[in-house]
């Protein structure tokens, strides 16, 4: 049995934070969770650590300042030593290599857990050793909390809800549509795209499916686009099928539903799309999808493409990606038509003045506040390997707290 969480010396720690995503990170839990939160600030460079420690007091010189942990993620006893000290731990370190051993301290020392992977196979390992055990230590693990799956979790969650709510009726698909996010990754993501895998070759092949991360499995089923890869969805207009996070997000969203019990209906599937203006248009973006997943997937191509992205550490400009914008809706087609709801729908839209990785520092830093203060999740949920949207309403308030806009309706 794990121990317990009272009377640890702090709040959160916040693994891997002198990286890009870490700093984004730590500066939203400076100008945003309470002054009194006891925290500390984790990595292998005491000159880093040092540089961001300065850095967050001139942020915030009235709250409690982090403390500095120095450990090497690869040592256990360093690992099992910080995060036993803590209530809650967010994890922004390379997942490929170093992921599962935070996972195993959390699960083994009673400590709850968020990051922002999204690598498939990853987390079907993860699941398979640590979500019973998990349940048993009554460790919450919240994967793929930042912004290219966790908004999608949630419209999602929100759109088949507001169906089931305003008309009793089941969702046959939830649609996402994602109508503006920026493409600008960081040295850390570049690093996780263009690693091999540490994932044994069976374990890739099993996690391969919409379903492979759900505990129950859905009904297969085929979605009509027309022979460009494009289809009209009411309420979204025209989307195309280039979205590179589908994959991932399909499997998480599908977990959500699986832990759920289903509840979004029997019949329920996820599908991703980008909006666009014309057949026309659809086609270019799917066209240059391809073209830069042959690019990432080719190795002769590898070292020139990584000559123009950024080194591991560093990412974009972080004052001139404050002024791009996310934006996603989802739509929930209804299963069958109930009388009163005949032609309804569920809708939900998410929108973010910033980019995706100020988002995910909000998403990371708000779904700890919803761990550390709330900790109530839906479905009855208590533990185990949970989904973003798993943290339900007061996960969904907190981010509106922050300038996050998100509403749900029916249309």
């Amino acid at each position: 049995m794990a121990p317990k969480k009272q009377d640890r010396d702090y709040d959160v720690v916040l693994l891997g934070a002198t990286g890009y995503t870490g700093l984004l990170t730590a500066e939203h839990i400076v100008e945003h969770l309470p002054t009194s939160l006891r925290w500390a600030i984790v990595g292998r460079s005491r000159t880093k650590l040092d540089a961001l420690a300065s850095r967050l007091k001139k942020l915030g010189p009235d709250r409690i300042q982090p403390a500095i942990e120095v450990v090497s993620v690869e040592d256990q006893d360093q690992l099992d030593a910080v995060v036993r000290k803590a209530k809650v731990c967010l994890s922004v370190v390379l997942y490929f290599s170093v992921g599962r051993h935070v996972v195993r301290a959390c699960v083994e020392n009673g400590t709850d857990y968020l990051d922002v992977t999204g690598n498939i196979a990853e987390l079907y390992s993860w699941i398979e050793d640590y979500h019973e055990k998990a349940k048993a230590n009554n460790v919450a693990l919240i994967h793929a909390c930042g912004a290219f799956s966790a908004p999608h979790d949630l419209l999602a969650w929100a759109a088949a809800r507001e169906l089931k709510k305003a008309t009793s009726s089941n969702t046959s698909e939830a649609v996402l549509s994602v109508k503006k996010i920026t493409m600008s990754p960081s040295g850390g993501t570049v690093e996780s795209i263009m690693s091999k895998s540490t994932v044994d070759p069976k374990t890739q092949e099993d996690a391969r499916g919409p379903w492979s991360l759900s505990p129950l499995k859905g009904v297969p089923a085929t979605v009509p686009t027309n022979i460009f890869g494009v289809r009209h969805v009411p309420h979204l207009g025209l989307l195309a099928n280039s979205c590179f996070g589908l994959a991932q997000d399909r499997a998480i969203v599908h977990r959500t539903w699986g832990l759920l019990g289903g509840e979004y209906g029997p019949n329920f599937k996820y599908t991703e799309y980008e909006s666009v203006g014309s057949t026309l248009g659809g086609v270019a973006k799917i066209l240059s999808g391809f073209l830069l997943g042959v690019a990432l997937s080719f190795k002769p191509t590898l070292p020139l493409v990584r000559r123009f992205l950024p080194a591991q550490g560093d990412g974009p400009d972080t004052e001139k990606t404050k002024l791009q914008d996310v934006e996603l809706e989802a739509v929930a087609l209804a299963d069958t038509q109930q009388p009163e709801g005949q032609g309804k729908n569920g809708f939900a839209r998410l929108s973010y003045k910033g980019d995706t990785y100020h988002l995910t520092g909000a998403l990371l830093a708000q779904g700890a506040a919803s761990l550390l203060y709330k900790r109530e999740f839906e479905g009855g949920l208590r533990a185990g390997c949970l989904t973003p949207a798993i943290l339900g309403d007061d996960f969904l308030d907190r981010l509106r707290g922050v300038g996050v806009s998100f509403e749900a309706s029916i249309v």
